[in-house]
């Protein structure tokens, strides 16, 4: 068994990604390759040569003590969802979450190891980077590994014995102990493609009553938002949803009561029923009763969107089935007070439906909340799943559907 995971999750650009998984492979020293050591390398839905890469890495490698594990996911899940689907597969006591563009100096990785397993207090510890928003960043741009390696020797040599304890860590690159995923889960599956998902799992892990740690014996090279830049018109949308998501969910100002992280820190408890977001998919659990009447007898026909943002194509998908519907289904549109402005988004779709449909017993709108672990039980409530074109909560919706057999259309 492991005692250490490594994860990289890959969509596309396939040269970056092997770079970044022959660096890391190399970096890694006997110490550590003693107590065992596994690298999960999920592909995200890559239509590139990344699939065959992973095989032929594996072939390469398949005499070398670190075990290569392939993930091949159908379509681009998002970050998260992507993040949540690799941390399933992985083993290890001590579990280090990898962007694919990064670049490992030797000994990147000791820092984060020691700082992790000599102090019970930190549940999560990442490296100086490069590249990154917040106090991570070093804002260095070098040219070469030999430059890497010199620069991170020196680097590492004078702030050796820096460590900060911030209230956010980036999701580029951080070492987390099992012990804190047991007790949190993963990523929160409303953050779509990304943006925001960091802010929220750093405060999870916070509010669990560990902290973050930023550590200055470690340094690694980050190139930076290149395979977000692939999808930059998502990306873009989610800027503009995600930060609106987050505040709401935390009951942040101007639309809660908390002024700041840590305010929340300060008088929030941890809560397993509204905090833990399952990674597989034994985690979910019947905790509370189905959000609709069992006794409903139409077909029930599912819509949930990631309503705020505009590369959603919802809008499609709910007049699609409206103009298909039967007198014996009705359609659900779910729209969770606690990461939009229900009376705003319930106003926005009304405005694509038909004045006659809004007032049929076609269509029930509903806010409720609902606990992360209770979702399958809540999907399983309903007879089919509608299925929205380039919309990332959608697709993880469409997933767990799959997964538990209930139909799509």
């Amino acid at each position: 068994m492991p005692y250490y995971s490594f994860f990289i999750l890959c969509y596309n650009n396939w040269q970056m990604s092997k770079e970044a998984i022959n660096s890391l492979i190399n970096s890694l020293n006997d110490k550590h390759k003693e107590r065992g050591i596994e690298l999960i390398i999920v592909n995200n839905g890559s239509t590139d040569e990344t699939a065959s890469g992973i095989e032929k890495l594996k072939k390469y490698y398949k005499n070398n003590p670190i075990e290569i594990i392939a993930v091949n996911l159908k379509e681009n899940m998002g970050y998260p969802v992507g993040i949540n689907l690799g941390l399933a597969e992985c083993r290890g006591e001590i579990i280090t979450v990898l962007n694919n563009d990064l670049i490992f100096p030797p000994g990147w990785f000791d820092g984060l190891s020691n700082t992790t397993e000599k102090n019970e207090d930190i549940g999560m510890v990442a490296p100086y980077l490069s590249y990154a928003c917040g106090p991570q960043n070093v804002g260095v741009k070098l040219d070469s590994f030999k430059e890497i390696c010199d620069f991170s020797n020196k680097f590492i040599k004078k702030n050796s014995q820096k460590i900060t304890y911030p209230l956010r860590i980036i999701g580029a690159c951080y070492t987390i102990k099992r012990e804190v995923y047991d007790k949190i889960g993963g990523n929160d599956l409303w953050f779509g493609i990304g943006i925001c998902d960091d802010d929220d799992l750093s405060l999870r892990i916070s509010l669990a009553g560990y902290k973050l740690a930023i550590t200055g014996s470690s340094f690694v090279y980050h190139l930076g938002t290149i395979t977000f830049n692939q999808e930059v018109h998502h990306l873009n949308c989610a800027l503009g949803a995600n930060h609106q998501k987050f505040s709401l969910k935390w009951n942040l100002k101007p639309h809660g009561k908390y002024k700041s992280r840590e305010d929340i820190i300060a008088n929030l408890a941890y809560n397993r029923k509204e905090h833990y977001f399952p990674i597989k998919i034994e985690e979910f659990a019947e905790l509370e009763p189905p959000l609709i009447d069992q006794v409903e007898d139409k077909d029930r026909l599912l819509l949930i969107a990631d309503w705020n943002n505009p590369r959603s194509q919802w809008k499609n998908t709910l007049n699609s089935a409206l103009e298909q519907i039967s007198n014996t289904e009705k359609i659900y549109i779910w729209i969770p007070k606690n990461y939009f402005l229900t009376e705003q988004v319930s106003t926005k779709i009304k405005a694509t439906i038909e004045l006659e449909q809004i007032e049929s017993d076609s269509i029930k709108f509903f806010y409720k909340k609902l606990s992360p672990l209770a979702l399958l039980k809540f999907l399983n409530s309903f007879d089919f799943i509608l299925r929205v074109n380039d919309d990332f909560i959608n697709r993880y919706i469409a997933y767990l559907a799959r997964e538990i057999s209930i139909p799509l259309i």
